[in-house]
């Protein structure tokens, strides 16, 4: 296995006594109980963060609960509630929980809903605790400091990202609270959100580093805070700022398409030219966890039972007909499909690997489709001794998403050329000339859909369309009858508003 870069935020984190006792505070946490307790001893805090060292270490510490929540929720809600894929996996019990994202069922005591706030909630608090210490280190490099509070900004603003488009009002604050506080504090209107997450990353564009190297490899940059603030504005229908952001990072030129789609999944070329942002894993640790160092999804999305990949593979998160028919093909099979990213996605009957050869038919997965995109061979994880423990990196942001955004947000005068490099990589011509603009939405819609497939993004991209009912519209084709319009935004957990009478529940739950 390779070694992987930044020491992997998680594996860099040398930290002293008080640290692992400071761990046990903040991230004490278990699969049955995912609640926030946002407040730490204010004196000891005050005693460690004294050196570069520890301002490192702490910042390390912000990025960890995106590993839980990209192996334990980001799926589940962007993936299996949209109409690109459904649950798959053994059938009967198999993943109840998910079952109700699936089919719009979902109750405020969902556990997976529970560990996008839970997780999203320890982020901001670390993220408070960064920038409410490290200002006051006496003696550290200047560079370094500056480096680590954009970096807090970034995440801070991501984690804010994550809640206010799955809950919409949600509790903002941006010190390190108290525990009496954190059990009265209400929600806040979404809006003042989108203000303090627009407001955290115009701070982290410009003292974040456009680049690193070495073990810093995989850390916020500069694009990646330009990147987000671009899909911000888009998701708020601000297309000429969405635009403006988007050009800057493409002007800036630092980043670029990898010729072979695919490879913007291989192991051995993570936080790559084409990188704006991963979430950062590494093999071995927290086996059969949600919280351990590696990632679940390749365990988790890979045929189920065929023994190609650690722990035999689940077979959950199965490719729909619909979304495997928008490929463009040769022919009447899925084998005849010409887009040159099928095959770095998504596994059809009749691929191999190996001695293995996809079946036309398999648990959960009737058509004998499954994911393919984070697929690393067991071959390659033999090291792990089983569990959940895949070192591949997840992207959050990529290049051609850049490119997307530039593309939606300017319109079809200025945007074509950029999403037609899209297309030009995956081997597809360009798009016809004189689409009408709503031509010209439906194109990139499905542009979006095939270029970040399985990579999360479906089901924001059903929100956030023009048409506020799209949503409702496309899953009702799809068969998803319980779909309501209360559904735009996922209960608050139960648990956190057993703790906050002061926490309204949405309208509908």
């Amino acid at each position: 296995m390779p070694l992987k870069s930044f020491a992997m935020i998680q594996r860099i984190i040398k930290i002293s006594t008080y640290l692992l006792m400071m761990a046990a505070i903040l991230f004490g946490c278990s699969k049955k109980d995912l609640t926030i307790e946002p407040t730490i001893p204010l004196s000891t805090v005050d005693n460690y963060f004294q050196t570069e060292a520890q301002a490192i270490a702490g910042i390390n510490s912000v990025y960890t609960p995106l590993s839980a929540i990209y192996n334990g929720a980001a799926w589940h809600i962007g993936d299996i509630m949209s109409d690109d894929t459904d649950l798959g996996g053994g059938g009967g019990g198999d993943g109840l929980e998910t079952a109700e994202l699936d089919n719009f069922t979902v109750t405020p005591f969902n556990p997976i809903i529970n560990t996008l706030w839970a997780q999203s909630y320890y982020g901001i608090l670390r993220a408070n605790l960064v920038l409410e210490k490290v200002p006051a280190i006496p003696v550290m490099s200047e560079t370094v400091r500056t480096r680590i509070l954009g970096e807090a900004r970034f995440l801070r603003a991501l984690y804010y990202w994550h809640l206010v488009r799955v809950f919409g009002d949600v509790p903002l604050y941006t010190n390190v609270i108290t525990a009496q506080e954190s059990s009265v504090i209400a929600r806040s209107p979404k809006q003042k959100v989108f203000d303090q997450i627009i407001a955290d990353l115009k701070v982290a564009e410009t003292a974040l580093p456009v680049r690193y190297s070495g073990g810093d490899l995989g850390r916020a940059t500069r694009g990646a805070a330009k990147g987000l603030l671009a899909n911000v504005y888009l998701w708020l229908g601000d297309k000429p700022n969405a635009a403006a952001k988007a050009k800057e990072v493409i002007d800036a030129a630092t980043y670029s398409l990898l010729t072979n789609y695919a490879d913007n999944f291989n192991l051995d070329l993570e936080n790559g030219p084409e990188s704006v942002f991963e979430v950062q894993y590494r093999s071995g640790g927290g086996q059969w966890s949600d919280f351990g160092a590696g990632h679940k999804l390749n365990t988790f999305f890979a045929p189920r039972a065929q023994d190609i990949v650690q722990s035999s593979g689940y077979g959950w998160n199965v490719p729909t007909k619909d979304f495997a028919d928008q490929y463009e093909k040769s022919g009447s099979s899925y084998s005849t499909i010409t887009d040159k990213r099928r095959p770095g996605s998504m596994w059809v009957p009749g691929d191999k690997f190996g001695t293995y050869t996809q079946p036309a038919q398999l648990v959960g997965s009737p058509l004998g489709l499954n994911v393919r995109k984070y697929f690393v061979p067991i071959a390659n994880t033999l090291g792990d001794n089983g569990g959940w423990t895949c070192a591949l990196n997840v992207p959050i942001m990529r290049y051609s998403e850049i490119l997307l955004i530039y593309a939606e947000a300017a319109g079809p005068a200025l945007g074509k050329p950029f999403v037609d490099q899209v297309r030009a990589r995956a081997g597809l011509a360009a798009l016809p000339a004189g689409l009408t603009d709503a031509q010209y939405l439906a194109a990139i819609y499905k542009e979006r859909r095939l270029e970040f497939a399985f990579e999360m993004h479906r089901w924001y991209d059903l929100l956030r369309h023009p048409d506020q009912n799209y949503f409702i519209t496309v899953m009702r084709a799809h068969g998803k009858t319980n779909i309501q319009a209360k559904h735009r935004y996922m209960p608050i957990p139960q648990g956190e508003r057993d703790k906050n009478p002061n926490l309204t529940q949405n309208e509908g739950y």
